[in-house]
């Protein structure tokens, strides 16, 4: 009986554990929820919590135009140990008429499970709020465009008009052409860099983007809005060209080295009139080519041309962030910040719940500013932190604000005072780290009754002792509960020894056939992959440690991303990275530590006062990469 109690006990924590658990969310929002006729609106499908979405089945938007989507977008965020993700879909909308309308309900499945998001509502008018209104079908690099078919006519050149001899393809080349251009050419790890992708034309075509970019080792924000043309012309090398902007985004490089931007791709169908046809059609020719129909052009008097064209490669040098006086608190924020706090209120009683406001504001990667580490006096207890964002991305660098609010609650009556809260920053201009601090905070709690009131943290209790307390005044659930639990223990103990009965068996034979198993097979069963790098870590051998834990860290990767061992490189880690959705800050914590692995293995001698601190990264690390199901 008392082997049972003790396989039921730990159940009963496991249980209480899966009751806390963050839930999976599936939600639909707006931004904005009221537009213009000619405006354009975004619509995003979220799903939060899941450990892996297997699909997203957006609704029907019969009563909208899909000018960009769908687009994904995730991230991941670890606070205090407990790992949350969201995946999302993005579309630019853009209505067909006007009127209320109601987005349905969107399908997603999620960790098996189908779940489905709220219905959304759009109110568009007749008027319109900017200054885009009565613009005409963007040009997208998601969608097919025409580059000539907008508000302002570009300029007439006469390069459409193919002469008696001429090569059309050099004719193209010469006349067309996709160009990438950064605003610098050297950055910090973090620091902002925007990137153009821009189409040069003097001719008449049509044109689809078939390859976005791929910027591997980048986290990117776009910046070209959907109703933003960028049509301009453009002297480049003493000839003038409609220039068209293919995309804009703001880069943050994630590691150091020389990246790659990747390069754009786009089909053009162009058309050339040939010279005779246009000679004779004179200036009634010259008119009907600007809008360009073809109506009354005989089919031997034009001859059209399919080419994909893309830009050049274009690398960026991205600097390490210097290691001399580098905070031991730094957590990757760079750019230019401010810091403040402030309590919802400073005098409460032992009944009620406080709340910490940590409000992070400037320029820089706000995206990654992660939640400040807060010094709890005595007496105090402080709960995890939820995060709302609050800035413009559209502006370089992203400008704006990030809040944490920290419920927390005082068991005890007296005086008490937060100390100042540090945030550390690299700023790129002085290429120096700073550190912000808030002023201290001094909260006056008076006993109360006895009977507190709930403390929530993102919807579920904040502290145990409320949580069992309102639980246990239900005796009937109590009982409903234990009842549940411990036939749930019961089955679950008859299935855990059929297992290891079948375990031992399997072990017995697995015994006999060692003996002839390759030295391969052996190897490929290992299953954790720091054991000999933990080995090392209690002999305290810096120079084995380090090696240990670098092949330990390769072998983990060569297996999680299906990559050779003898081809596991920097690159292709990037890429599989890039392409699992693996989140920015996992990404950049990744190849921080390869970097600093591989620095510790080719200096003269080891650091072996690091060996503790190396190891837990790395294990940190791999346990991230875990809650990825690749």
């Amino acid at each position: 009986m008392q082997a049972v109690l003790q396989k039921i006990f730990p159940l009963i924590f496991l249980f209480s554990f899966l009751a806390v658990k963050a839930q999976v969310k599936f939600t639909a929002s707006v931004s904005p929820a009221e537009i213009g006729k000619d405006e354009y609106t975004q619509l995003k499908l979220m799903v939060e919590n899941a450990k892996e979405v297997q699909q997203i089945n957006p609704p029907v938007l019969k009563d909208f135009v899909i000018v960009s989507g769908p687009n994904q977008e995730s991230g991941m965020s670890m606070i205090n140990g407990v790992v949350k993700k969201y995946v999302a879909l993005n579309f630019i909308l853009k209505p067909k008429g006007t009127g209320n309308f109601t987005i349905p309900s969107a399908i997603a499945i999620a960790d098996g499970s189908n779940y489905k998001s709220n219905p959304v509502n759009i109110k568009v008018t007749a008027n319109s709020n900017n200054n885009n209104a009565g613009a005409a079908t963007p040009f997208s690099p998601f969608n097919n465009f025409n580059p000539f078919d907008e508000p302002a006519s570009p300029a007439e050149y006469k390069d459409y008009i193919l002469n008696k001899g001429e090569n059309p393809l050099e004719k193209i080349n010469k006349n067309m052409f996709i160009r990438a251009e950064v605003d610098k050419t050297s950055c910090y790890v973090g620091e902002p860099v925007v990137a153009t992708f821009k189409l040069y034309t003097r001719l008449k075509s049509e044109s689809n983007m078939i390859k976005n970019p791929s910027f591997n080792g980048f986290s990117v924000i776009d910046l070209q809005q959907p109703n933003d043309l960028n049509f301009h012309v453009e002297k480049y090398n003493g000839r003038e060209y409609n220039v068209y902007t293919l995309r804009k985004v703001q880069l943050y490089p994630l590691l150091p080295g020389t990246l790659d931007l990747g390069t754009a791709e786009i089909e053009n169908n162009v058309h050339f009139i040939k010279a005779g046809y246009a000679n004779r059609q004179g200036d009634f020719f010259d008119d009907l080519l600007k809008d360009f129909t073809g109506e009354g052009i005989p089919a031997e008097g034009m001859e059209d041309h399919k080419v994909i064209l893309k830009n050049k490669p274009l690398s960026l040098l991205v600097k390490p962030l210097p290691e001399l006086n580098k905070p031991v608190n730094f957590k990757g924020a760079v750019g230019k910040f401010e810091i403040t706090a402030q309590v919802q209120k400073d005098k409460f009683t032992t009944d009620d719940a406080g709340k910490l406001a940590i409000v992070i504001g400037g320029q820089g990667n706000l995206q990654m500013v992660n939640a400040p580490d807060i010094n709890w006096p005595a007496g105090i207890e402080g709960f995890d932190s939820k995060a709302t964002d609050d800035y413009n991305k559209n502006i370089v660098p992203v400008s704006g604000r990030k809040i944490f609010e920290f419920p927390f609650t005082a068991s005890i009556a007296g005086t008490y005072t937060i100390p100042a809260v540090n945030f550390v920053y690299f700023n790129s201009h002085d290429a120096a780290y700073k550190t912000i601090s808030t002023k201290p905070i001094v909260l006056t709690v008076t006993k109360g009754t006895g009977k507190p009131k709930s403390v929530f943290v993102n919807n579920k209790p904040g502290t145990t002792g409320n949580f069992l307390t309102r639980f246990f005044n239900n005796r009937l659930r109590v009982v409903s509960l234990i009842a549940a639990l411990i036939i749930i223990g019961l089955i679950v103990w008859l299935k855990f020894d059929s297992r290891q009965e079948r375990k031992v068996a399997e072990s017995k034979i697995a015994e006999q056939e060692t003996d002839d198993m390759p030295v391969e097979k052996i190897t490929d069963s290992w299953q954790n992959p720091l054991k000999d790098a933990e080995e090392q870590l209690v002999k305290a051998d810096g120079t084995a440690f380090y090696k240990s834990l670098n092949e330990g860290l390769k072998k983990y990767l060569s297996k999680k991303f299906s990559i050779a061992p003898e081809e596991l490189d920097k690159k292709k880690i990037i890429e599989q990275v890039d392409k699992k959705g693996i989140a920015n800050e996992t990404a950049r914590q990744l190849y921080t530590l390869i970097d600093e692995i591989e620095f510790e293995l080719y200096t003269p001698f080891a650091h072996t006062e690091k060996m503790k601190e190396m190891y837990n990264r790395t294990n940190d690390v791999i346990s991230l990469l875990e809650t990825y199901h690749i």
